[in-house]
């Protein structure tokens, strides 16, 4: 029987901390997608801009725009519907199966918002939700493979496969500034 990866049952039976990061991202393929993103946005955003504010708009902009394309990609490449209503449906199932890849974004932006009023300049602050990025795809990797049936050894090196590529934005963002 193959594993079902878009995790689309309810979140009810699952238990501890995966509950919760599971009740914010259903979807933890989506969720490392949101979350690098995310990063790459305030690796490159944080050199320009200079207002908390408009590092905020910057993420939150690009990260919806990039949803709607994704969105957009996966109801083009699906066979096509019989009927109008049908297709509205699929549209509205991948709308709500991807936004996962827009909630993980919060994430790092509430590190970035948190560092910001403790204090933080724009740059560290984004920095912070940069390593919060990082942490977040771990666990995004390591629940990915918990949910594809892997052991607890395989999914935690899905896990740090997955916070490498932030780890490598972070490098990134030292390389630009």
């Amino acid at each position: 029987m193959e594993a079902d990866v878009r995790l689309d049952r309810p979140v009810a039976s699952r238990r501890g901390w995966r509950a919760a990061m599971l009740a914010l991202a259903r979807n933890p393929v989506g969720s490392i997608y949101g979350t690098i993103l995310a990063d790459s946005v305030l690796a490159v955003e944080a050199r320009y801009q200079l207002l908390l504010r408009d590092l905020i708009y910057a993420e939150l902009v690009t990260v919806v725009v990039y949803w709607l394309a994704h969105v957009y990609a996966e109801f083009l490449g699906a066979p096509p519907t019989v009927n109008r209503r049908a297709g509205l449906r699929r549209l509205a199932d991948t709308m709500a199966h991807e936004w996962s890849l827009v909630t993980a974004s919060f994430v790092p932006l509430l590190a970035v918002l948190l560092a910001a009023a403790a204090g933080a300049s724009v740059h560290t602050a984004a920095l912070a939700g940069m390593w919060t990025g990082v942490a977040a795809l771990v666990l995004w990797g390591e629940i990915a493979g918990r949910h594809s049936g892997r052991g607890a050894w395989t999914s935690l090196a899905y896990g740090l496969v997955s916070g490498m590529f932030g780890i490598a934005l972070v490098l990134l963002r030292a390389l630009l500034h």
